[in-house]
């Protein structure tokens, strides 16, 4: 006896009917499409960077929440199965002609190829979806081809699909005149780790329709977007973007690795799954937190890859517990090492290895790989001092003072040493923007390239993350982020475009770090809006598969078939789950974001264009402290912005503080009011505000 579906029942799919020819009617000349195309051999494997990239660049994924290894996706419906089954499969009736590649519902990790030839319309749908079969789960790939012919003669139009595929459901080869066939297929592809015998056709073909399969899909997807906090901007691209992020986060993992990439990268990196996992807790996802906060520890130690991998080890703990509170599992693991003991660290382990590793001059961070050159960097030391400030967090919480006052004195005296070093080297070589390296001029480094996105490592997560846990913040590493960031901007000037910061030898136009890279700027001045500026930019410029972004990539193709602007090339992965999980993460922060002493921060990095008229932004199920959730509506029309919030209020101040208040701020209906800094500032309870500016966005 065999199972099929886990949940969720069957939905009905309604196809048209053909209709009949008339009686005696003249048949119209027969066309042919789909012949001998090679669209079957459009994802090819490049030894190099390990990784399958598709034509024109392209790559992108499907799969199912913590499968061995995802599906690759190219562009024109062709996939490559890796594991075992290691082979490429598609479909020969892509034509190349003009090309849309998008999400089901716009956010679904199921891609529609889409286009045209001959007259046909041709639609061809993948997705995933999790079965059992003889109580063992499996991830199959189930695949429709649908043909449309609004033409008044026939069309021969085969799929053409790759042999090893299984029909779920056929039709003639032929598309009579304003008729529609459809083809259905299914493929087993992971087995979630295991070696237990593939399934059979057979078995495949009883387990359930298309239909069926996208609906269970569909269900369980959504059900998992339910668990994190809800973004709805002015921008729907970016509300898709954000759920896609989430979904090829799940995808990329590997049971509870949180694996980078699944057409390269396809392994976890120390320093990627502290930027994952962070971003999880911060989305409010805690599902198997506690065997991923474990997990994680595999890659840190003497095995991990980067050096700010272990020295940032104490951050997602921090957002972990402060958002859930459960500081019994905390406890348990401050400073005990795991079962393989020093290549499994505590947090106390980790934390005071940044102790350990400060043998670089005048007491700053050794010289390291963390930017793939060997060098004293500058944004190791904002890594480290970041790590100490949310340990420093983790001991006061668990009741070890002894640590905290230990975690107080290292951040103290690591900072005096950064500051001493970088004043005199912007001193010396007299510079107007952090430097790369502590102690040399971006001229003399791999930063010597103004499209190098390395520029911005000095920007770093400190002067952002450090501030919500209560970081003692002083000198260059704040005080010039904004001259930063214009110095980065002015070199690219007639090189790139704005909002993208560069990216990595030799594709130079954007990385998946783009809209990460402006994270820095919630903590400046005048770019608090660079990290939205800049995630729009890449999904209006780089993706290379639907909201999935090389590492690094080209500028956008102009031979591409697929409608849009998308890179010619990229490296790395696509999709790229630590570069997707910052620009979720500054996505997330620019329009609330959780102080750890129980303030929250409303709309810092809102950009004014989406004040218009009748203009609303939403987040609900947001993720406060200690379990709590929050709902919150931003409403503006003319010259008022109305905050709304419900659910489970904050029990700390709301700091209501858009850009579009600084220095103009009229009234406001509640809280006290800051024009330098465009803040109002609630006291716990409120529920509601309008704020009337002197001028309108």
């Amino acid at each position: 006896m065999m199972s099929a579906l886990v949940g969720s029942g069957a939905v009905s799919v309604l196809v048209a009917a053909p209709p009949a020819a008339a009686e005696g009617a003249s048949q119209p000349a027969l066309v042919t499409i789909g012949e001998g195309t090679s669209a079957k051999y459009n994802c090819s494997f490049n030894v190099n960077i390990d990784a399958f990239t598709g034509a024109y660049g392209t790559a992108s994924a499907i799969g199912w929440e913590g499968n061995a290894a995802g599906v690759t996706t190219c562009l024109g419906g062709s996939f490559v199965v890796q594991g075992d089954i290691y082979k490429q499969f598609g479909f020969g009736i892509y034509t190349g002609t003009r090309t849309t590649w998008t999400d089901a519902d716009g956010y679904l990790p199921a891609q529609v190829t889409s286009f045209g030839h001959s007259g046909a319309k041709i639609t061809i749908t993948e997705f995933a979806d999790k079965l059992m079969l003889g109580g063992d789960p499996y991830v199959a790939v189930y695949c429709r081809v649908e043909i449309r012919n609004p033409t008044g003669h026939a069309i021969a139009a085969n799929p053409d699909a790759t042999a090893g595929m299984v029909e779920l459901r056929t039709a003639p080869d032929t598309v009579p005149p304003h008729g529609i066939d459809v083809h259905d297929y299914v493929l087993a592809v992971d087995r979630f780790g295991n070696s237990y015998p593939w399934p059979s056709a057979q078995a495949l073909a009883s387990a359930g329709t298309f239909g069926q399969h996208f609906a269970h899909m569909a269900a369980f997807w959504n059900q998992q977007l339910a668990g994190i906090a809800e973004v709805d901007t002015p921008d729907a691209s970016l509300n898709d973007a954000y759920k896609s992020g989430f979904i090829y986060t799940q995808i990329a993992r590997s049971g509870d690795n949180l694996n980078t990439g699944v057409n390269g990268y396809n392994m976890e990196f120390d320093h990627d799954v502290i930027g994952i996992l962070t971003n999880l807790f911060t989305q409010g996802e805690f599902t198997d937190a506690h065997a991923l906060l474990l997990s994680a520890r595999n890659v840190m130690g003497p095995q991990g890859q980067y050096n700010d991998g272990i020295w940032t080890y104490s951050l997602p703990w921090a957002v972990y517990l402060m958002k859930t509170g459960d500081l019994s599992f905390v406890k348990e693991n401050f400073d005990t090492e795991g079962p393989a003991g020093a290549t499994e660290p505590s947090i106390e382990d980790a934390a005071h290895q940044i102790a350990a590793d400060r043998t670089g001059p005048s007491g700053i961070i050794e010289s390291t790989n963390d930017l793939d050159t060997v060098g004293y960097w500058t944004s190791d030391n904002f890594e480290a001092l970041l790590g100490l400030v949310a340990y420093e967090y983790l001991a006061k919480r668990v009741g070890d003072q002894a640590e905290a006052d230990w975690a107080a004195q290292e951040d103290s005296s690591l900072l005096a040493a950064t500051n001493r070093t970088l004043d005199a080297t912007i001193s010396h070589y007299h510079l107007d923007y952090l430097p790369c390296s502590m102690l040399e001029p971006n001229t003399a480094d791999r930063c010597v390239h103004p499209e190098d996105a390395n520029w911005t490592s000095p920007l770093s997560l400190w002067a952002w993350n450090g501030s919500l846990f209560g970081a003692t913040q002083e000198g260059p590493g704040v005080s010039m982020i904004d001259a930063t960031y214009a110095y980065g901007f002015k070199r690219l000037e007639g090189l790139l475009p704005p909002d993208t910061f560069g990216g990595f030898p030799d594709d130079y136009y954007s990385s998946g770090y783009n809209a990460g890279d402006g994270s820095a700027g919630l903590a400046s001045k005048d770019y608090r809006d660079q990290g939205i500026l800049s995630y729009e930019f890449m999904i209006a410029n780089s993706q290379s598969g639907p909201y999935s972004w090389w590492e690094s990539s080209t500028a956008p193709s102009a031979k591409t078939p697929w409608i849009g602007k998308h890179p010619a090339a990229g490296q790395g992965a696509s999709p790229h789950a630590w570069g997707i999980s910052q620009a979720n993460k500054v996505l997330l922060d620019s329009l609330a974001a959780q102080e750890s002493d129980g303030a929250l921060i409303i709309g810092r990095g809102v950009p004014p264009a989406w004040l218009g008229e009748h203009q609303q932004i939403v987040v609900a199920n947001f993720p406060t402290i200690d379990g709590r959730r929050l709902n919150l509506r931003i409403s503006s029309s003319g010259d008022s912005v109305t905050l709304a919030l419900t659910r489970q209020a904050t029990s700390g101040l709301v700091r209501f503080e858009l850009p579009s208040f600084v220095e103009n701020i009229a009234s406001s209906t509640a809280g006290t009011i800051d024009q330098a800094t465009g803040t109002v500032t609630l006291v716990p309870g409120t529920t509601k505000v309008t704020v009337r500016l002197r001028k309108s966005p």
